[in-house]
């Protein structure tokens, strides 16, 4: 799974409605491939989380859903280091501590 800051592919058709469960899988499996690796912390950008989901951006997205894991995974010691304006949006940044 990649999270960097790579180009992104678009879409200009509306994809398939991604679930809360789709984001719940993708970062517990990145936030354990990193633990595994030996990372002290990883810092997930809600616009990168979505694109390993599902394409974003494209209309019909699911950003909302993908920032509100985000928040409902976090453990104490995980911070926030970035919140978008109305507090979901793809510049979400938090780093979650590992392990988990």
């Amino acid at each position: 799974m990649k999270n960097d800051t790579t180009a992104r592919p678009q879409a200009s058709q509306a994809p398939a409605r991604l679930t809360k469960d789709d984001f719940v899988t993708a970062l517990r499996k990145l936030l354990q491939e990193e633990a595994k690796a030996g990372k002290a912390s990883v810092d997930v950008r809600a616009a990168n989380l979505h694109t390993d989901v599902g394409v974003y951006p494209a209309r019909g997205h699911s950003m909302p859903t993908c920032c509100t894991v985000m928040y409902e995974e976090m453990l104490p010691g995980d911070e926030i280091l970035l919140t978008p304006a109305g507090g979901k949006g793809p510049t979400l940044l938090v780093r979650y501590k590992l392990p988990r």
